[in-house]
């Protein structure tokens, strides 16, 4: 029997919480507004199904909404039984709700809500209805988000002056609530550090309490929490973890501690940050930008292989027509919103979900088109950011790395447009920007891509030459010289960021040089575990001692020691190291580990409803996959791997 789903309007559910995402930020005491346009939710919806009911029967049409249910010619109110004959009938719920977006819940003997429903904005233009597998209850609310509560306590609590200490023991993210004595008034601040806790005048979240103030204060991260003021030792502080209850299908083990504990926090990094949406970080900013939502995309599909946050994050991000701004004001984060949703439908083959966001897509794309310049290059406009990565880049239009990843974008579109059976009408584009890039960004004395050819600097970074290697805009032998001359150059300025780190890491280990990504796992990331963090933080420099390693932006306590983009080594652990790789829209997959210098160790990688397991102890790989369609490959062979049978191979 059917389930019965509440059911709203696509995307409507999306964009209500984003927007009380977008709003949340908070920032020395002060609400911090997101600084993009965000889409609103319509506050009008008309559902509408025809049924035929074998015999008389009662039905309620629950919501949260105001409104009305047509049915057998007559008017009847909603949250109140309507008793039905037996017969065929067309049934239409009319629903407005300005607080949130409207929604409905039927559940009765011949009439229930899901999917199956058509949902229109009153714009005579109807679509199937969208729903969340959280909520099939009556008493459900679409517009409080479904997180799971877990009690937390502190590991230890120390007298500090004037105050009191909670040590949480490693990064957390959660509500709060503080019972005050009558007389008190408090400072209550949190903080990711212990200095920063311990820093009431510079720390980013904090607020003044007195015992008038609501005891439960909203979900913020902390490791510590300070309290300070008069009576703080008599405060009853308890603390909660909010999370999403996403299920891990990836894992990894070594003889190798040191992995393990980079595994785990990087695993641990990633949930903190999978909430409504993929966020950038649990403390500041606790946005959604695309281009972290970028990389979270692809770890997902490996820790996760669950496309609900993924979908949600897209929609959220997309918003809806007309388009003023780019994403995120950022040029290059609207293109990876496009590429995002390509590589998503070729890794999942969800063409119901792309079909849904389509129109909108397309509109996004023609946004991108009309701020090009006259070359057809991307350019900043009145408002937009060239954000490319922290780091020294020339950043005179045009910039390069913004036409390679706008050169991605167009073929994306390309092949989005056919996957919607849709003429193609972005070939041709994507293969005359290429012919320019190649003939106005490449320095044939340099044998690398420029930043900009119109500052006369000539400038090379390895940021605009990994993605050169990376989207495979080069080839062959001008391909070896960027790889020599620029991602191998030890003259070029180091990549000190978490998120375009990963991207080198990618191009490196898709030229074969997986020995080098370790190293760099190992001294990146172990470097951090090494400082004492308990997740990964937004940017890391080792020539750094003591408090220096939070600053940033011009705050003692700014960076972020939470950020999704450290994640990348379940990407780099289970794409390459394991080296498994999906295709066919994830009903095929490719199996070819690459160990390195790395001897023993297993990780289970997710493919399609299953997962492949790949256990290495050299020289002898074993493989077993739970699913057909796999495929093992040791450069020299390929081996069809039938599903629930152990192979051995050995790697030369």
């Amino acid at each position: 029997m059917k389930q019965a789903k509440w059911i709203w309007y696509p995307g409507e559910f999306e964009h209500f919480h984003h927007t009380l995402v977008s709003f949340r930020r908070q920032e020395a005491g002060c609400d911090y507004p997101c600084v993009w346009p965000v889409s609103r939710p319509e506050i009008s919806a008309r559902f509408c199904k025809s049924f035929t009911a074998a015999r008389d029967f009662v039905f309620t049409a629950v919501t949260h909404a105001k409104g009305m249910v047509r049915i057998g010619g007559g008017l009847y109110p909603v949250n109140k039984p309507i008793s039905v004959k037996a017969g065929a009938y067309d049934v239409t719920a009319e629903l407005f709700d300005p607080d949130a977006f409207p929604s409905l819940y039927i559940n009765s003997d011949f009439l229930i809500t899901d999917e199956s429903w058509k949902a229109e904005l009153f714009d005579a233009k109807p679509v199937p209805a969208a729903c969340e597998p959280a909520f099939f209850s009556p008493v459900d609310d679409p517009a409080v988000f479904p997180f799971c509560y877990r009690e937390i306590k502190p590991v230890s609590t120390h007298a500090v002056e004037n105050g009191v200490l909670y040590d949480f023991g490693q990064e957390q993210f959660g509500p709060v609530r503080i019972t005050l004595p009558a007389d008190a008034e408090i400072m209550l601040v949190y903080g990711e550090s212990r200095e920063e806790a311990l820093d009431p005048e510079n720390a980013i979240i904090r607020e003044t309490l007195t015992a008038a103030d609501p005891p439960d204060r909203p979900a913020r991260a902390f490791r510590y929490i300070a309290v300070f003021g008069k009576k703080a030792e008599d405060v009853r502080l308890e603390a909660k973890l909010e999370y999403l209850p996403v299920e891990d299908r990836a894992f990894f083990s070594s003889d190798e501690p040191e992995l393990n504990e980079i595994w785990n926090v990087c695993v641990r990094t990633f949930h903190l940050n999978t909430r409504e949406f993929f966020l950038d970080g649990v403390k500041r900013d606790r946005w959604v930008w695309s281009g972290d939502a970028y990389q979270s995309f692809m770890i997902a599909r490996c820790l996760y292989n669950d496309p609900g946050v993924t979908e949600r994050t897209i929609t959220a991000l997309l918003g809806k027509p007309p388009y003023l701004r780019h994403v995120n004001t950022i040029n290059d984060y609207s293109a990876f919103l496009i590429i995002s949703v390509w590589e998503h439908l070729e890794a999942t083959g969800r063409f119901s979900f792309v079909r849904t966001i389509w129109p909108n897509l397309k509109a996004l794309y023609a946004f991108i088109v009309s701020r090009l310049d006259e070359n057809g290059y991307a350019v900043r406009r009145d408002g937009d950011w060239i954000f490319v990565d922290w780091g020294e880049l020339d950043k005179e239009d045009p910039v390069c790395f913004e036409q390679i990843v706008l050169w991605r974008a167009h073929s994306a579109m390309a092949a989005l447009s056919a996957a919607m059976g849709e003429d193609d009408i972005y070939t041709a584009a994507a293969d005359a920007l290429k012919t320019r890039i190649l003939r106005d960004f490449w320095d044939e004395e340099k044998g690398a891509f420029i930043d900009s050819f119109t500052s006369g600097r000539r400038f090379v970074t390895r940021q605009t030459n990994v993605f050169a290697v990376l989207y495979g805009l080069v080839q062959g032998k001008q391909k070896q010289r960027v790889i020599r001359n620029a991602l191998k150059n030890p003259d070029l300025p180091a990549i000190t960021t978490p998120y375009f780190k990963l991207y080198e890491l990618l191009a490196l280990c898709e030229i074969g040089d997986i020995s080098a990504a370790q190293d760099f796992i190992s001294a990146y990331w172990g470097g951090m575990l090494e400082q004492g963090a308990t997740s990964v933080w937004e940017a890391f420099d080792p020539r750094q001692t003591g408090a220096e390693h939070y600053a940033m932006y011009g705050s003692p306590y700014g960076k972020s020691l939470c950020h999704a983009w450290g994640s990348g080594p379940i990407l780099l652990f289970c794409r390459f190291i394991a080296g498994v790789k999906t295709a066919s829209a994830g009903k095929t997959f490719r199996v070819a580990p690459t160990p390195g210098h790395w001897q023993s160790f297993s990780v289970t990688v997710p493919v399609g409803e299953g997962a492949v397991l790949i256990s290495y102890n050299a020289p002898e790989v074993t493989v077993r996959a739970s699913v057909p369609g796999g495929v093992f490959s040791d450069g020299k062979k390929e081996t069809p791997l039938e599903a629930g049978k152990t192979y051995s191979f050995i790697l030369t």
